[in-house]
């Protein structure tokens, strides 16, 4: 992996200038979104899609009266969305990075410019190398979801016995 001089204090690789820049933006993020929260906050606040993962972030809402219940079921949705932003970052920094090598790669074999054709070469091999990931990460999307569900289900019974 080819390391380059990206601040004074230590080198660093194309990746980690990746999460480094993503952690930054991330921040930022935080930062401007916790502006747009208040404390008659009502619903959820969905954010500018992310550049590296394309998932938008969601600022849950917290209501000043909320259950145990409604508690769990809100961070259950909160690590749901960090896990499911985690999973795709992680992906397409490493589809970024293998295209760019792939590219390179073909380049130095002389081609000038690089064709649909070539590129799905790469796309079905990219794909099949990671089919395996893709899987289980739809098995665990799907058991995230359906516990979301049941929780938002408890919820909404425990709202409607009350009312």
């Amino acid at each position: 992996m080819k390391c380059v001089k990206f601040t004074n204090v230590r080198k660093l690789c194309t990746y980690q200038k990746l999460n480094y820049f993503y952690d930054n933006k991330r921040r930022n993020l935080l930062e401007q979104t916790s502006n747009l929260k208040n404390e008659s906050q009502e619903r959820d606040i969905i954010g500018p899609p992310d550049e590296v993962s394309n998932l938008r972030p969601i600022i849950f809402v917290k209501p000043s009266n909320e259950s145990k219940l409604e508690k769990k079921y809100r961070e259950a949705r909160e690590a749901t969305q960090s896990w499911n932003k985690k999973f795709w970052f992680d992906h397409n920094s490493k589809f970024i990075k293998e295209r760019k090598e792939f590219q390179k790669e073909l380049e130095a074999n002389g081609n000038k410019s690089i064709t649909a054709d070539e590129m799905s070469i790469f796309y079905k091999n990219f794909l099949d190398k990671n089919w395996k990931n893709h899987f289980n990460y739809n098995i665990s999307w799907y058991q995230q979801n359906i516990r979301i569900l049941f929780l938002e289900l408890k919820v909404r019974l425990s709202k409607f016995k009350f009312k």
